[in-house]
């Protein structure tokens, strides 16, 4: 029950791109252990722990960001409108609620408004866009907007979602799993190797601003010099109804091991040697190539002269809505997964890995 409290903690935090330092503080106070932790200038946060021996250090990343929205303007009605922080979904939005975070992080609750049936005429039905919708906090000026609630233009806004999870089948539905359960992998994976040995240095770390263009990641890899890297990722899962070809990330169906997608192409020995682990420790995977998106591994295996990087995930459906579900199930092979490959992750490996 450990790791389900850690992710409702996580994922019921607000912390949108620019906004990160709620989620940084939980990383601090479940790691408290370990003395050597370290920050960019752009607020991403790692966590080194020495194992055997100083090489390979390994950087194991999720991103601490979520998506959302921020105040792009503030009307005399006293309605708002929006900037998306990250990639949407307009369709998924309308009538949601929305907490909009003032300047003393107070959580003014607004609505995203919906145009009433009544006055809709099905001749002006066109595609909804987010530079269609305004936040209605309920207020009747602009001045009331400002001095009542205290909100300005650039506040975060985040949803205001709901969190279940049914032990019987072991689902969570939630916001923000991209990236928490990135997070809670980063956290799980440090806590476990503060007791256990490793044959390399770990570094357990979490980036700010992946869902604005992987910039955090940047900073950190120049921060951390790892050797190779493990991004942990939300990945969308495609197991929904109308897809054409075959689905390579469904719920249920174990971890997500990413060896392609437009950014990276995974070196060969790396995947080998993951593949050889989930094969020898039996753990659940499934192989994906995507044909779109992007991680942090984008711009960490450019790094320096070239860090080679793999993306692991959680299946997550419905991704990048305020409403995810995910699998426990997964999670488990996602995090087993990660401590293997940890383990054996030898100078010896790494070395041939590299070369």
């Amino acid at each position: 029950m450990e790791r389900i409290e850690l992710l409702k903690k996580l994922v019921l935090t607000a912390g949108i791109s620019g906004y990160e330092t709620q989620v940084a503080n939980i990383m601090k106070s479940e790691l408290t252990g370990i003395d050597n932790c370290s920050k960019d200038n752009l607020g991403s946060i790692a966590f080194e722990l020495e194992g055997e021996k100083k090489k390979p250090r390994v950087l194991v990343v999720g991103h601490m960001d979520e998506i959302g929205f921020i105040v792009q303007d503030i009307l005399p009605s006293g309605l708002i409108k929006i900037q998306p922080i990250g990639g949407w979904n307009p369709n998924t939005l309308m009538s949601s609620p929305m907490a909009i975070i003032n300047s003393k992080n107070e959580r003014i609750h607004a609505v995203i408004a919906a145009i009433p049936v009544h006055y809709l005429k099905g001749s002006d039905s066109k595609a909804i866009e987010v530079s269609d919708l305004f936040l209605d906090a309920g207020a009747c000026s602009d001045n009331e907007l400002k001095e009542m609630f205290g909100i300005n233009i650039g506040d975060p806004i985040v949803p205001v979602c709901s969190y279940n999870y049914n032990e019987k089948t072991r689902i969570m539905t939630a916001k923000a799993f991209d990236d928490r359960v990135g997070i809670a992998v980063a956290i799980e994976t440090a806590k476990h190797f503060q007791k256990n040995p490793h044959p390399n240095t770990l570094i357990c770390a979490g980036s700010v601003q992946e869902e604005v263009g992987t910039r955090g990641a940047q900073t950190l890899a120049r921060l951390t010099k790892p050797d190779l890297a493990i991004i942990i990722e939300g990945a969308p899962a495609d197991d929904f109804p109308g897809k054409s070809g075959n689905s390579q990330t469904i719920m249920g169906k174990g971890a997500h091991v990413r060896v392609y997608d437009p950014t990276i192409i995974v070196k060969k020995e790396l995947k080998d040697f993951v593949f050889d682990i989930a094969n020898k420790y039996s753990i659940p995977i499934q192989p994906a190539v995507r044909t779109g998106g992007g991680t942090d591994a984008r711009v960490i295996h450019l790094s320096d002269i070239g860090i080679p990087s793999i993306v692991f995930g959680v299946p997550v459906r419905y991704a990048h809505s305020h409403n995810g579900m995910m699998s426990m199930d997964d999670f488990d092979s996602l995090l087993s997964l990660t401590l293997r490959v940890i383990e054996n992750l030898t100078p010896n490996i790494a070395k041939k890995i590299n070369s």
